[in-house]
């Protein structure tokens, strides 16, 4: 008789650890889920981290091309100041400015005649 109670007492006890692993496996795999749904839901989601990444990528890359624009613009600048000639031929050709005292002549595109020209025989 002494066998029967032993065998339960194993029993209860193996039941015992089954049953404290199955919690601990309900926990983590508990605060798994948790992690899971906070890192693609929560304020610092993986979703928003590459979001603000790309963002920032493509700021970075605006803010190179501004950089580079600035560049080109001060290296045009500096150029007007070196030839103040360039100023007077942009003013004059792309503006139509002249000088006080000049003539200007504007010929306009040729008209094409009303008659036919002279055939040859």
């Amino acid at each position: 008789m002494r066998m029967g109670p032993m065998i339960t007492g194993a029993q209860e006890e193996s039941e015992a650890r089954k049953n404290a692993r199955r919690r601990w496996l309900a926990v983590i795999a508990i605060l798994a889920i948790v992690i899971a749904v906070s890192s693609v839901v929560g304020k610092k989601s993986l979703v928003k981290v590459f979001r603000m990444n790309k963002t920032r990528n493509d700021l970075q890359q605006e803010i190179a091309q501004l950089k580079q624009d600035n560049e080109n613009l001060a290296r045009e600048i500096r150029a007007f100041a070196d030839n103040p000639g360039r100023v007077e031929v942009i003013a004059r050709d792309d503006l139509g400015l002249v000088k006080p005292g000049e003539i200007v002549y504007q010929f306009g595109p040729s008209r094409p005649s009303s008659t036919p020209p002279a055939s040859s025989r």
